[in-house]
């Protein structure tokens, strides 16, 4: 899971970078604070004429004969002071920024990898758009307050620090009301923003709803269109964006409240703190000089204060986002067997035997209870049944996509536990009746990143009836399908999606209605030109077409 703990493991992963980042944030307090102190100097020692250290210090080094010389030497002073502290601040934020991306690394790489080895069942209820908003939203939420935690807060703390001792060396009783009523402020500023943090927790869950209605409804958009349902689908998404409006709303307005109030609080403490400095430069207790370093440095106590009530947000806003990437987290995993044994080596296919398989999505929906199901080595069964009676299911199961609740299953006398799902998706090829495909080249969606030559592309193309309308195009095997395969029809694409398959060699194929957008000649050539290639293999057919269901050796309706 992610937790602060993870997040801390993390960071001392890039320790030396963490050190060098803390090493260069103390040089810039050492540097920067006490820029300030050069005012007193200048104000009472060289416009007031009063006796004090910095003049002789000066004149140790460099005879100074007026007052514009000391005015100049605390302007070079500062310009260089300044330039090494921008310096040092972007070495400083270059370590940091390193550290952060890193981290976010880490962090998608620990999702994505809980995400191959999820199971597709639980997978398929949480959806594709609440998995990638999360993954976006949230994670940029949790680095959001962990470039804060070890890039700003650190700096922050030391200024303050810095501040309060040069405070304290220059009215040590003035400078407890403002060390005394500020971490006050911060104390309510915590426990108002609770509340507001269970409002960030809400407007993002919205912002989960929205993204994935939005997902659905634009991957689907040819549907929606060609059935007329632009208006319900866009009223869908405009109620749940009109969602994320009132959840955004409720949550900013009580943020910037509670951020308001605190900076009226933290302004009136400023205010008491300067009132009672002119009141000791009135009672002679204090030097104009004095007063106006104080001044100086009560303003630059505001921005680290505020840097700090902004980090309790980002800490909840973290917290929030955390639990929701841990949702994904929290997804079951297939389950993982090694292989023991390999039913396939030195055979052409594979026998598929099914003992009181029962498998239900839930208690209150059971789709196989106690399922029997013999496949001889080299048989072509066809599956067939009405809708809903489990098919696809069935299909889904084989591959192991689906954990069934009890039973077994056997490849060539086998149980899939001996074998492994890994090596039994190596030699079963299963062809979807939707198939999905990479806005990317007719090359990469038959191979999906494994490494074939033209001439084996070629020749499943042949046997899918694509090899001719693939070699018309200009750019052949390098040509752009689309989102989805939109430059292809359903036919073009269940045949690409056949050749993806028959690309691996598989011993066994299960075809979930995978000619249903061909057309009957079409159809005719493409099961032919299959017949020499599955001669040997055992097939299982989803089906609906009396076309291919009599070219199987037996049927088994469901």
């Amino acid at each position: 899971m992610i937790t602060f703990d993870y997040l801390l493991k993390q960071v001392r992963l890039h320790k030396r970078s963490i050190v060098i980042a803390n090493i260069i944030a103390v040089l810039l307090t050492v540097i920067s604070v006490p820029i300030p102190l050069f005012i007193p100097f200048l104000v009472d020692e060289v416009l007031l004429g009063k006796e004090g250290s910095f003049t002789a210090t000066v004149n140790q080094f460099v005879e100074v004969s007026s007052a514009e010389y000391y005015i100049l030497i605390v302007f070079v002073l500062t310009v260089i002071i300044r330039a090494v502290s921008v310096v040092l601040s972007i070495v400083r934020k270059a370590y940091i920024d390193q550290v952060i991306e890193d981290i976010r690394l880490s962090m998608r790489k620990k999702i994505l990898a809980h995400l191959r080895d999820v199971s597709m069942s639980e997978y398929d209820i949480l959806g594709s758009g609440a998995v990638s908003s999360k993954m976006t939203t949230d994670i940029a939420s949790v680095m959001k307050f962990l470039s804060g935690s070890i890039g700003n807060i650190t700096v922050q703390v030391l200024t303050l620090i810095g501040i309060s001792i040069i405070l304290l060396y220059l009215n040590w009783q003035l400078a407890l009301i403002i060390l005394v009523l500020n971490p006050l402020v911060i104390k309510i500023f915590i426990g108002a923003f609770k509340k507001v943090s269970k409002m960030m927790k809400e407007r993002n869950k919205a912002i989960s709803s929205f993204t994935n209605s939005l997902t659905e409804s634009l991957e689907l958009f040819n549907q929606i269109r060609v059935q007329n349902r632009e208006v319900h689908f866009t009223d869908t998404v405009n109620a749940d964006a009109k969602d994320i409006r009132d959840r955004s709303y409720e949550f900013q307005l009580s943020s910037n409240r509670t951020m308001s109030i605190s900076r009226v609080l933290l302004r009136y403490s400023n205010d008491l703190f300067k009132a009672i400095a002119v009141y000791l430069v009135f009672l002679g207790d204090m030097s104009i000089g004095e007063m106006l370093a104080i001044f100086v440095y009560a303003g630059m106590v505001m921005p680290p204060i505020h840097m700090i009530i902004k980090f309790v947000q980002d800490y909840h806003d973290a917290k929030e986002g955390m639990d929701r990437l841990n949702d994904i987290l929290r997804l079951s995993i297939e389950a993982k067997y090694e292989m023991k044994i390999d039913p396939f080596r030195d055979s052409k296919t594979a026998s598929i035997e099914l003992k009181d398989v029962t498998f239900a999505y839930d208690e209150n929906k059971m789709v196989l209870k106690d399922f029997n199901l013999n496949v001889y080595a080299g048989e072509k069964v066809a599956i067939t049944g009405e809708t809903g009676s489990g098919k696809s299911t069935l299909a889904n199961i084989l591959m192991g996509l689906y954990p069934i609740n009890s039973g077994e299953i056997f490849y060539n006398g086998v149980e899939a536990k001996e074998i492994g799902y890994k090596k039994i998706r190596e030699h079963i090829g299963f062809v979807l009746q939707a198939p999905l495909m990479f806005n990317a080249t007719l090359r990469y969606n038959l191979s999906l990143g494994e490494e074939y030559s033209d001439e084996e592309m070629l020749e499943v193309l042949k046997i899918a009836q694509l090899y001719d309308f693939v070699n018309e195009l200009p750019e052949k095997l390098d040509t752009i399908v689309g989102k989805n395969g939109t430059k292809l029809s359903g036919g073009q694409r269940q045949r690409l999606s056949i050749a993806r398959v028959l690309l691996d060699k598989p011993k066994v194929i299960i075809f979930d209605e995978s000619t249903s957008s061909l057309d009957t000649k079409t159809e005719d050539k493409l099961l032919n030109a299959l017949d020499e290639y599955i001669k040997d293999k055992t097939v299982i057919t989803i089906a609906h077409r009396q076309t291919t269901i009599d070219k199987a050796d037996r049927v088994v309706k469901l």
